[in-house]
């Protein structure tokens, strides 16, 4: 179980070696039962050693948050390229948020409890990743209805706007108890639907 690299990571070897121990032990045990003790001894390294790095297992769940959230964010960029049809995009801007951070989450048995965990330690993080994430998606948006080759936008809405509301559809489809085939399932069949709706009309 592994956490994905980024492709602006900054990362030292020993904070990478650190996030991924502490990954791989809140998925065993939850956050709640997770100790430092228990990430330390998962890194190889004393408890203080640990200290020197992260201040407690909130600042390493924030860190690994922030993590996911710079990988779904720079696969966003790579795959949103002109000339997509609107379904390769959106599901390939899903399968960059739906990396192995995620399946790991998906298939712990503490996953509902990370999910919440996340919303309510990482709260601000989760917003301004999926604000950015939105971002890159509803320039490519603009883009491609300038150029014709998706639908135009009625009168009443904005790119940002269509932007927000496909990425909150991914997003309320996180159900850990389903498995994640079930969310990468639900993924796809979103973006079809998304995408069945921005194909220009036939002329």
């Amino acid at each position: 179980m592994a956490i994905a690299p980024t492709l602006n990571d900054t990362l030292d070897p020993r904070s990478r070696a650190i996030l991924e121990a502490a990954f791989q032990t809140f998925c065993q045990y939850g956050y709640r039962r997770t100790s430092m003790e228990d990430i330390a001894r998962a890194a190889g390294m004393s408890r203080a050693a640990l200290y020197l790095h992260y201040k407690n297992k909130q600042d390493i769940f924030r860190s690994l948050a922030q993590l996911y959230f710079d990988g779904a964010e720079a696969g966003t960029r790579a795959v949103l390229q002109p000339g997509l049809s609107p379904q390769q995009a959106l599901s390939g801007v899903f399968a960059a948020k739906a990396g192995p951070e995620m399946e790991g989450l998906f298939s712990s048995p503490h996953g509902e409890e990370l999910l919440d965990v996340n919303f309510s330690v990482c709260g601000d993080i989760v917003r301004v990743g999926e604000a950015r994430i939105a971002s890159h998606l509803a320039h490519w948006l603009s883009a491609e209805a300038a150029a014709g080759r998706i639908a135009p936008f009625d009168p009443d809405e904005s790119a940002e706007a269509l932007a927000q509301t496909i990425i909150a559809a991914v997003a309320g489809q996180k159900a850990p108890q389903l498995g994640y085939p079930a969310y990468r399932a639900a993924g796809e069949r979103l973006a079809a639907l998304f995408g069945r709706g921005l194909m220009p009309p036939v002329r």
